[in-house]
């Protein structure tokens, strides 16, 4: 005679169900993963960051034998994809560079504007390369600049939320904050995932555009490369701590709904 539920998971000759008991412990595994995780995470973020400002620095010192600068080179590449109405303007900090979708605006700090170095050319085709994105009206992209206002505001508020969860007396009312800032940090989560394949395909779309019209040769197109890896790897970093963060806070929503 065969006894317990288990046994009734594997009458169709499937494999045989978990029991809650197994899911509850497969969840812990994650989420100790995760919060073990989020510290090594951060400093390989650091790292990153810190790699990226030196290959800049160092790449911004050699010019490309063509010397197109960054502002040419990323109008070129615009009004080639039929994008004339997209403005380019300079920016003060160096790395500020970005394509702002609600205004059509391509912004370029002024080291890579001005430059037709390797660092600016690969720099200013990625930003170009953003705007051709959002031209060619991807569905990431629309989700992307659609979530991107509320995710920037969503910031601010999770850690408040959390604290006020952990400080209200409250079982419903901290099952409410704690919900919230779930929700919100979720939403983040999914940001990083979307932005993170679009910024390797702009990546990629740069320096085919290098590659195919002459703008570098081949030892410069080394350097170009070398630059674009550096500021992708900041963004899978970011999106690899933003999903253990969201573990760490389903561990903490389950101890507080216990």
């Amino acid at each position: 005679m065969v006894h317990g539920g288990r046994a009734a998971s594997t009458a169709g000759g499937g494999a045989p169900m978990p029991t809650a008991r197994e899911r509850n412990q497969a969840m812990t595994l994650i989420y100790l993963i995760a919060g073990i995780s989020i510290v090594p995470l951060f400093v390989l973020g650091l790292f990153a960051h810190v790699r990226v400002r030196r290959v800049f620095a160092r790449r911004l010192q050699e010019p490309t034998k063509k010397g197109l600068t960054g502002s040419r080179l990323a109008r070129t590449m615009l009004n080639a994809s039929g994008l004339n109405d997209v403005l380019i303007e300079e920016v003060e900090p160096n790395l500020a560079d970005h394509y702002d979708p609600s205004r059509k605006v391509v912004r370029l700090s002024r080291n890579v504007a001005r430059s037709s170095s390797v660092a600016a050319i690969g720099i200013a085709a990625h930003e170009a390369a953003h705007a051709i994105q959002d031209g060619s009206n991807f569905t990431a992209v629309r989700i992307r600049n659609g979530m991107a206002p509320i995710v920037q505001k969503a910031a601010f508020f999770i850690l408040p939320l959390l604290f006020l969860g952990i400080l209200m007396g409250s079982v419903i009312a901290t099952s409410l904050f704690v919900n919230i800032a779930v929700i919100l940090f979720l939403g983040i989560v999914v940001f990083y995932l979307v932005t993170l394949p679009l910024e390797l395909k702009a990546s990629s779309m740069a320096l085919r555009y290098i590659k195919d019209n002459g703008i570098a040769d081949e030892k410069e197109i080394t350097g170009v490369e070398e630059v674009l890896r550096a500021a992708v790897l900041t963004y899978i970093i970011a999106a690899a701590l933003a999903v253990a963060q969201f573990f760490r806070l389903l561990g903490l929503y389950r101890i507080l709904k216990v």
